[in-house]
């Protein structure tokens, strides 16, 4: 880069994040996290989809 950012001694390298443990990017990291949070949430709805139509069926069994 030239100009006032070479005047100043910007220098690029300097700036970046250090790199996460293992060398995976923390994005990748990230990643994984937010999987295993929708795979809860997955979970939950199917849970409730299940004991609703569970429920529903007990109802009509007894004469609702």
């Amino acid at each position: 880069m030239g100009g006032p950012w070479r005047e100043r001694g910007f220098d690029a390298a300097s700036m970046r994040q250090p790199r996460a443990h293992g060398g995976r990017r923390p994005d990748a990291v990230a990643g994984v996290r937010e999987h295993d949070r929708l795979g809860k949430v997955v979970l939950a709805y199917i849970v409730a989809v299940a004991m609703s139509f569970g429920l529903m069926l007990s109802l009509l069994q007894n004469g609702w």
